[in-house]
């Protein structure tokens, strides 16, 4: 966890390592975290920032003027409540003042930093660009942007996971999504895109507009037109586009719902078991091959239990974060 806060630290976090990160954090215990806290903190430099002797002493003579104390005197100060008061506004004020440099400083250098967006496991996240293109991010995915450079010239983001785009138009500044084995370029659209590590292919799903997609693998690439698909395997690269495709079964996930055509058992057990982050066990291999055609919910395990039972004959139970399927 320390080289990955480190890393936070020096704004160097990949998006797949922040996910990494929230999901240590997760499974650590209070004491765990708290003793981070500490060596981090007693880590913690300030980033280079000084101020000179000279600044010092300014501010100081600024200070006693204010509060009525000259450079050198001999008489006994008499207290008030507002003499004290004063006092204590001019030992505050240096304080204030290095913080406000210090929030200058560091306001300075988030410009040059990267924004990280991410949805944990069960959650759901939605971010508004500084364009106005607005991504709606699925479970376990995350996107990320440098705050300095985006819409210069391009609208460059790194994203994994899965996610609902709805870009805004502008030919001036293309929209530049790098992942993983592929890039995706566009002006303006709304697709949904799937890119995960643990799949063995990415889909990007065209609702409106026009894609560019390009398997950086294979240097190969192809463009999309609405209510098309692209299959891009992440083994060799290749591309398969199909069409005319479903939009609104690729967006499903954006209303709770997960909905396969012909899909066989264990297509339909990964997809569960990335949605609900357990692990599943067919103790009947010949069934892994039999096709289902429904919709599956994302928000109650126990339904989708059901209707899996229903559509197999099987029995389902639950050991330890791993779902058994068994023969009725």
């Amino acid at each position: 966890m320390k080289e990955l806060i480190d890393k936070y630290r020096d704004n160097t976090l990949t998006a797949e390592e922040l996910l990494r990160l929230r999901q240590q954090v997760n499974s650590a215990t209070d004491n765990e975290l708290e003793q981070q806290l500490l060596d981090d903190w007693n880590r913690k430099d300030m980033n280079g920032i000084a101020v000179d002797d000279e600044c010092v002493d300014r501010m100081k003579r600024q200070i006693d003027r204010r509060i009525g104390r000259g450079p050198k005197t001999s008489e006994r100060w008499r207290f008030t409540g507002y003499t004290y008061m004063r006092v204590a506004v001019g030992l505050l004020l240096p304080l204030l003042m290095a913080y406000t440099f210090y929030l200058r400083h560091d306001n300075k250098q988030l410009k040059a930093s990267e924004v990280v967006v991410s949805a944990h496991a069960g959650e759901r996240a939605s971010v508004l660009l500084p364009d106005g293109s607005r991504v709606t991010l699925n479970s376990m995915s995350a996107l990320s942007y440098s705050l300095g450079t985006y819409n210069q010239k391009a609208r460059h983001i790194h994203f994994s996971g899965e996610g609902y785009f709805e870009v805004r138009r502008d030919p001036q500044s293309p929209f530049i999504i790098g992942s993983s084995h592929l890039r995706v370029e566009v002006l303006g659209t709304t697709f949904n895109l799937a890119v995960r590590s643990t799949s063995k292919t990415a889909e990007l799903a065209l609702e409106e507009g026009r894609v560019l997609l390009i398997s950086t693998q294979k240097n190969d690439s192809v463009f999309l037109n609405p209510s098309e698909k692209a299959i891009v395997d992440q083994q060799t690269g290749s591309i398969t586009v199909v069409k005319p495709c479903d939009i609104t079964t690729a967006s499903a996930w954006m209303r709770g719902e997960l909905i396969f055509r012909n899909s066989p058992l264990a297509d339909i057990l990964h997809a569960l078991g990335e949605t609900y982050h357990l692990r599943f066990k067919v103790e009947c291999p010949e069934y892994v091959h039999n096709t289902f055609t429904g919709t599956l919910p994302t928000k109650d395990l126990n339904e989708a239990l059901e209707i899996v039972e229903l559509s197999y004959n099987l029995k389902a139970s639950i050991r330890n974060k791993e779902v058994i399927l068994e023969k009725k």
